[in-house]
């Protein structure tokens, strides 16, 4: 969404190369327990813990990645098991990974059960890994699905509570993710959590928005969520750059490098860390079906075909039919799994608000606050008249928009002018064609986190009155919505929190929004949709690795190599200590005093260029109080 956050970046260079031919950085950050928990030594080599996504009838993405002390090919097994004891292996096989793929496991476990819970692990390097669930989808006579609904969980911006609430559940088919799963900034102060991002730089290539998923997938929230269900995911514009569009982003100059160049990193960086199914074209638009009851339909309304944003709504550009969001040949698949007539719902997974914005056209409280929607449907209007002129032309029922990107709860009737009480009735409904309901984000700033308290109770005010077809709104509370699904009724329940900003917090329902079966109305509610009859049975507690020493150093990655100039190595330190870093050479002659300093404990990226030595093999040495590791780094 608009760049409403006012970052403050915090990059300490260090320049501590003490060879003419070789210059050194390393990211310090000097704020306390920045990261409080870095790594889980007991988790090892698995400390990224193990995922699943994407689930179909009969197969499911399984996920891990490995951290091998050494580069080298590892050999990763795999199973799964309808109990947790394994008792019947339903389904296993062999796979390796390298440094070519980041060491990310991702495996289609095919030849699955329809609507069956499965339990999965992985053994690689004489280790079996914690055990995850996950579910196949059900083919047919689907009476009841549970959906989570969440997006933009900003690690600097505050904890991840949301996600550990969600994964307590056990009533939850899936989780769909609507993006902005990372953000691509540099460090900030924002909160006073001392979350930080690593690296603290704005990352630009392939090994810094590897490191940058690498330390969120750190976070145990995150882990335990992605542990107990399988995701869903599209992206949204942070995992390449805020404000994206095709061929730019509002976050990117031209000093910083070649725009596709980092816009395919970033893709191949996501495709390697989350749960996705792999497809040749690294498209994520696509449909995942519910038996009969629901099509879920994923669009990608950022790097496919999206034209750049106008700056200002009145700028007339803004009303050009020529400009795109989602492109042709995406439009024509959207409008074609609208009119598929086999489910009884269309879910559409959906980065930006789809449904007008402050439709009385009045500036809720000063001159250009309606600019920064530009970035939402509300810049694209033709085009959303195209799929609204679509919908209502061919008679299509129960089409139910979910949306994330803008950090705040909502629930919308849709329709082409919300203010013509001849076209649309807000309290019956009649001229509405669809239903939006928006989650709020998991941590990233909220309204009243950036313009205060007392603001976000006027803008909250001047958005009821302006707004006909809204029918929830909360613009300063964190959290998620259930999407339940029957063949009579989709319910959206919000589970909010208070704040982020410390570790300590308690979800609370914040009531809901309806839509009963071919109404395409909403109605607010304060009970909660019923549960499931059947609860399923969460993956077991994590378990710990039986290694007896555990690292003080563990040394995460290292990119590019072999490399022909700058390369970066991650690293997780387990306790504060003396940390002394150097390179030497094949035959042991010391290249460079890198690096010797206190530190405490926390996640770090330290940044070396061989560009000025010959090339040939070097070693990267890492001495701490209980002894050295090494990196292998090649110059070519």
């Amino acid at each position: 969404m608009h760049n409403l956050y006012f970052l403050i970046l915090m990059l300490l260079v260090l320049p501590i190369g003490m060879q003419a031919q070789v210059t050194f950085t390393i990211d310090q950050q000097d704020r306390q327990n920045t990261t409080i928990a870095p790594v889980n030594p007991t988790q090892a080599p698995f400390y990224h813990g193990v995922a699943s996504g994407d689930p179909l009838t009969d197969r499911v993405i399984i996920w891990t990645r490995v951290t091998p002390t050494v580069d080298q090919t590892v050999m990763v097994d795999w199973e799964m098991a309808e109990d947790v004891n394994f008792t019947t292996i339903a389904s296993s096989g062999q796979v390796t990974t390298d440094t070519s793929r980041d060491y990310t496991v991702k495996v289609d476990a095919s030849g699955l059960s329809a609507g069956t819970t499965y339990y999965y692990r992985f053994t690689a390097l004489g280790v079996t890994s914690t055990i995850g669930r996950t579910k196949t989808l059900e083919s047919t006579n689907v009476n009841q699905i549970k959906l989570g609904v969440v997006s933009c969980n900003n690690y600097q911006a505050g904890y991840f509570i949301p996600l550990r609430e969600i994964a307590k559940r056990n009533d939850l088919d899936a989780i769909v993710h609507l993006g902005d799963f990372i953000y691509e900034k540099g460090a900030s102060s924002t909160g006073d959590t001392n979350r930080l991002h690593v690296p603290i730089v704005e990352i630009l290539n392939l090994g810094d928005y590897r490191t940058r998923y690498s330390h969120y997938r750190l976070d145990p929230d995150l882990q335990e969520a992605m542990r107990q269900h399988p995701f869903i995911n599209i992206w949204d514009d942070h995992e390449v750059a805020n404000n994206a569009w095709k061929d730019g982003a509002e976050n990117h100059n031209p000093g910083e490098g070649n725009y596709i160049d980092r816009k395919l990193w970033a893709i191949q960086a996501f495709f390697e860390w989350v749960p996705i199914r792999d497809n040749s074209t690294k498209d994520v638009y696509r449909t995942i079906r519910f038996g009969d009851l629901i099509d879920l339909v994923l669009l990608d309304t950022r790097h496919v075909a999206r034209s750049i944003q106008v700056d200002s709504f009145l700028d007339p550009n803004r009303f050009d039919p020529n400009r795109e969001v989602l492109g042709p040949a995406q439009m024509s698949w959207f409008k074609g799994q609208l009119s598929d007539p086999v489910t009884t719902w269309k879910v559409i997974g959906n980065q930006i608000v789809f449904a007008p914005a402050f439709a009385n056209n009045v500036e809720p409280l000063q001159p250009g606050v309606r600019d920064l929607f530009m970035d939402l449907w509300e810049g694209y209007p033709p085009k959303r008249d195209t799929i609204i002129n679509y919908i209502e032309t061919n008679l299509i029922d129960n089409v139910v928009f979910v949306t994330g990107d803008i950090h705040v709860s909502l629930g919308f009737d849709i329709t082409s002018n919300p203010l013509d009480s001849l076209a649309y009735n807000p309290m019956t409904g009649m001229g509405s064609v669809a239903v939006e309901i928006v989650t709020p984000s998991i941590s990233s700033d909220n309204f009243d986190e950036k313009i205060g308290a007392f603001s976000t109770q006027i803008l909250t005010s001047l958005f009821e009155v302006g707004n006909p077809h809204n029918k929830y709104v909360d613009l300063s509370k964190h959290g998620y919505f259930v999407l339940d699904v029957t063949p009579t009724r989709t319910q959206g329940d919000f589970y909010l929190v208070d704040q982020v900003q410390t570790p300590v917090a308690l979800e609370s329902y914040g009531g809901g929004v309806y839509t009963d079966v071919n109404t395409n109305h909403l109605n607010a509610t304060n009970t909660p949709a019923p549960p499931k009859p059947v609860q399923e049975v969460p993956a077991p507690p994590l378990v710990t690795s039986t290694q007896d020493i555990v690292p003080e150093l563990l040394l995460l990655s290292a990119y590019p190599n072999p490399t022909n100039g700058e390369m970066t190595i991650n690293y997780a330190l387990m306790e504060q200590g003396p940390v002394n870093i150097r390179l030497v050479d094949l035959s042991g002659r010391m290249v460079g005093e890198l690096f010797e300093r206190r530190l405490p404990k926390g996640n770090y990226v330290l940044r070396f260029n061989l560009e000025e030595l010959e090339n040939g093999v070097y070693f990267v040495q890492f001495e701490t109080e209980r002894g050295v590791q090494v990196r292998k780094v090649m110059k070519l």
